[in-house]
């Protein structure tokens, strides 16, 4: 998980049967985001801004916080990194324009693609044709194959979408479902997808109660729902062996800003559990 103080952003380690925190690395300034596990469980990757104002670079380390490499394909950003299942390919996200269309909305990075390329930055290559205004960090398929991710472009609504890892070009596949309660049937709002270790998509909808938890089959479409009821809702991730997904529960205080809490939901009772965290610095 990700602990935020003053300017700084640090990645710490949990087991979710103490929920005694960790920090993995000794950096001292600086912001370290998007931290994502390789399928074995063995390495971390993530990115790291430093507070010197550099520009923010990918870096791989094991769970312990020891062997770190940091690695960047060129002298563009690269952002959200994920490792594919046998360590051997890093996909990301790069964004070209970092600003706002619009005189009243907060800048963001926007013009979005995806890449892969072996550890090593060699290998590089696109995976993406489109440039997008939005998209989610994205999911690697349990054969490596493929991501999913949600998309949104300049001119087309949000949609989960599948693209291949070794046959780059237009989606394999896109899907937009409606879950009931809908925040926009128009327009429907998707986030967090993560593939299942049995091809299944676990991913956030937006309703009228705020965010929850869906589980898609990409072979027929039908959509389950795993919560209710949870108010803003952000950053879904699933365990290695798919029986586990955490994500944070947002909630306003005296001051009239919000509290992320972490939340366990285990994916076949449904059963959803708060994770009492220790040991933030």
């Amino acid at each position: 998980m990700v602990a935020e103080k003053d300017s700084t952003s640090f990645i710490y380690t949990v087991p979710v049967d103490t929920g005694v925190a960790t920090r993995l690395t000794d950096a001292k300034d600086g912001e370290e985001t998007s931290p994502s596990f390789s399928r074995d469980g063995k390495r971390i990757a993530y990115n790291y801004k430093p507070g010197d104002h550099r520009r923010s670079r990918i870096v791989t380390v094991k769970v312990d916080g020891s062997d770190m490499h940091e690695w960047s394909p060129s002298n563009e950003i690269a952002l959200s990194p994920l490792l594919s299942p046998d360590n051997q390919t890093i996909v990301f996200a790069r964004a070209e324009f970092y600003g706002s269309y619009s005189p009243i909305a907060q800048p963001h990075p926007h013009g979005w693609s995806f890449f892969a390329s072996n550890l090593d930055g060699t290998n590089l290559h696109q995976l993406t044709t489109e440039r997008f205004y939005m998209v989610s960090p994205p999911s690697v398929s349990p054969d490596g194959k493929n991501i999913v991710v949600v998309t949104e472009g300049f001119e087309t609504d949000q949609q989960i979408a599948i693209y291949s890892i070794t046959s780059p070009g237009p989606p394999l596949r896109t899907f937009q479902p409606h879950v009931p309660n809908e925040a926009d049937h128009k327009h429907p709002i998707f986030a967090y997808p993560n593939y299942l270790p049995d091809g299944n998509i676990l991913f956030m909808a937006a309703s009228k109660g705020g965010y929850e938890v869906y589980r898609l089959n990409p072979d027929t479409g039908a959509i389950e729902k795993l919560t209710d009821r949870n108010g803003y809702a952000t950053d879904l991730k699933v365990s290695a062996d798919g029986k586990i997904a955490a994500f944070l529960k947002w909630h306003g205080n005296w001051k009239g800003v919000t509290d992320p809490e972490p939340y366990l939901l285990d994916v076949e009772s449904h059963k959803l559990t708060p994770l009492k965290v220790t040991g933030l610095n």
